[in-house]
């Protein structure tokens, strides 16, 4: 073990305490960002900061090139070399506030590139995202066992409108028009939901016929009629409010979990399987988080023909996110869009 103190801190910075430091950066991240960034941002660091108490180093002066090498070896046999990127990555951030804090060597952060796991362009973005067929599958079994619950119309809203966290909680009882079969995301700063692009990401889906019925469904006869601490109706509601981010988190990992709808692939039994307890659904091998419902369903809507300028106005994301970020067809997905576009052109 990796045994540090105080009394590797230089004299003209200022101490600090690694955990004090994170509170205080993630204050600012909660002011700049929006959605589930600074819920990432906390996991991403808390982890380190664990690690840095447990070595020993209680004050961040004392963190060297050292530390975060010794992290990353740490680090590295239990998560994926993207993953870890990813993670190193954000410590930088986190690093940099302490510069600025004069409590962090500022060379420390520019250092780390040489600590950070370098990708690959196809390892940048991750290709696990949830299929159609699966998507539809998951749908079926809320139409027949819990048809119009909170839950149906949380995954089909998801689903439909391929948006992000923040966009779902942002949704108001009165954006949505169950004449017209629209929903309207709109970005409320001053009201806690703030889109990921503030006023850019404002804008209305148009909504399938069954996504419409199921929403008009659940609000006439299971949506809790509730406000949220601004006053607001939130569309979906809990018995307290408007969801928050973890909740709609956790309910995505429940309802993707296979077991839902048939037998555990990993040899689990339901009844007794610790991933079906409330908070372990996560820790489920074949559970998915709402991300790769959205890339599922950006990568559908481009097998099946539709424009990537429709799919980016009804995302909220360029054309160039989505090819890198989004769009992850198979082999065989990628033949059959190369092969209409031969015959579009007639070729």
């Amino acid at each position: 073990m990796m045994r540090d103190s105080v009394g590797g801190a230089r004299d003209d910075l200022s101490p600090l305490l690694p955990r004090t430091a994170l509170s205080e950066w993630l204050d600012v991240v909660d002011d700049s960002t929006e959605g589930s960034t600074v819920d990432t941002y906390e996991r991403r660091v808390s982890r380190f900061v664990n690690w840095c108490e447990a070595e020993g180093v209680m004050n961040l002066n004392a963190v060297t090139g050292r530390h975060i090498n010794a992290y990353r070896d740490h680090r590295l046999p239990d998560c994926a070399t993207s993953t870890l990127t990813n993670e190193l990555r954000t410590i930088r951030q986190f690093l940099r506030f302490g510069v600025a804090l004069e409590a962090v060597e500022p060379a420390l952060p520019e250092a780390m590139d040489h600590i950070i796991p370098s990708l690959s362009k196809g390892e940048e973005s991750s290709d696990i995202l949830l299929g159609r067929e699966r998507a539809l599958a998951i749908l079926e079994y809320l139409d027949k066992y819990q048809r119009a619950s909170r839950d149906h119309a949380l995954f089909a809203l998801l689903w439909d409108t391929g948006c992000r966290i923040s966009g779902l909680r942002a949704l108001d009882l009165d954006d949505f028009d169950a004449e017209d079969e629209t929903v309207t995301f709109r970005s409320r700063p001053d009201s806690g939901t703030r889109l990921k692009n503030g006023q850019a990401s404002e804008r209305i889906n148009l909504l399938d016929e069954e996504t419409a019925d199921i929403v008009a469904a659940y609000i006439r006869l299971h949506r809790n009629d509730r406000r949220d601490e601004y006053g607001r109706e939130p569309l979906l509601t809990t018995k307290f409010g408007r969801h928050a981010t973890t909740t709609v988190r956790r309910l995505v990992y429940e309802l993707t979990q296979p077991c839902l709808r048939g037998d555990c692939p990993h040899g689990e039994e339901i009844a007794t399987c610790d991933y079906r307890q409330h908070g372990h659904e996560s820790k489920c091998p074949s559970s998915l988080s709402p991300h790769p419902v959205r890339t599922g369903r950006i990568t559908d809507l481009r097998n099946r023909g539709c424009p990537i300028r429709f799919v980016s106005g009804r995302v909220d994301a360029i054309p160039e996110t989505i090819r890198r970020y989004y769009d992850k067809p198979d082999l065989g997905q990628d033949l059959d869009r190369r092969r209409g576009a031969m015959e579009d052109f007639g070729l």
